[in-house]
């Protein structure tokens, strides 16, 4: 399937440690073969738990209203209704101060879907709608080059919360690059290192990112990893070059 050969393809150019994960919302009940659901084995996941299920197993999962396990992501995924809103869930564990601090809720419509599919784009059966890419900053800054490798630049509306599962993915599933700095929950529940940001995409956009990625700085002889300038003589310490004045040729 062709969004397998481009998920093999972005892991390749990058060197990624773990695939891209494909991301698809389904409005009517859809089950993927063999997909993994938590509830079935008597858990519940948080979205990031889900996300970071699909990097590290390769499977393809499967969430539904009752296998989420984060309230915040109940919310913000529309599975569930709260007259308080995050912003109390927020104040309540001292995200922000108070409730008179502004708290900008990017959130899926209440109800509108009921299947949240996540899988290794290496290997998933479905087409995937957005991409999350995990990566180290050398990485992530290689896609934002590759992204505006066509111009224009990746706009960051960053707050280091709920930074997979809604930060750095609602904007993806907009049609818009973005990407996110993990807080707390993403590095306890979802598995994502110190060293590692996320950038996200519509999948629709693919095929501009591996152009970029093979093409953004090739006439400044630039790639991925860069390789570092070593034409120079280095300058070694005082002392160092003080014994040298004093060495004879052999």
């Amino acid at each position: 399937m062709e969004w397998n050969e481009k998920g093999r393809k972005i892991a390749e150019l990058l060197k990624l440690r773990t695939p891209p994960v494909g991301v698809k919302f389904y409005e009517d009940k859809y089950e993927p073969e063999k997909a993994f659901r938590p509830s079935l084995y008597g858990i519940k996941m948080a979205v990031c738990q889900a996300i970071a299920f699909a990097r590290y197993t390769g499977r393809t999962i499967l969430l539904e209203a009752d296998d989420f396990a984060c309230p915040p992501a109940m919310l913000l995924y529309g599975v569930m209704r709260y007259d308080g809103g995050l912003k109390e869930i927020l104040v309540g564990a001292e995200w922000v101060k108070d409730k008179s601090c502004e708290v900008e809720e990017q959130k899926l419509p209440e109800g509108k879907y009921r299947s949240f599919v996540f899988g290794d784009m290496t290997k998933m059966k479905e087409k995937p709608e957005a991409v999350l890419i995990f990566g180290t900053p050398a990485q992530i800054g290689r896609l934002i080059q590759a992204a505006t490798y066509f111009g224009g630049g990746v706009k960051a509306n960053l707050t280091a919360k709920t930074a997979s599962c809604a930060e750095a993915l609602f904007p993806a599933l907009k049609g818009e690059f973005a990407i996110a700095v993990p807080g707390a929950g993403d590095r306890v529940f979802g598995a994502i290192q110190e060293s590692e940001m996320i950038f996200a995409m519509p999948y629709n956009q693919t095929e501009k990112i591996l152009e970029g990625l093979e093409n953004a700085g090739r006439g400044a002889n630039v790639s991925y990893p860069p390789s570092p300038f070593l034409l120079f003589t280095p300058r070694f310490p005082k002392q160092y070059r003080e014994i040298a004045d004093k060495f004879t040729p052999v």
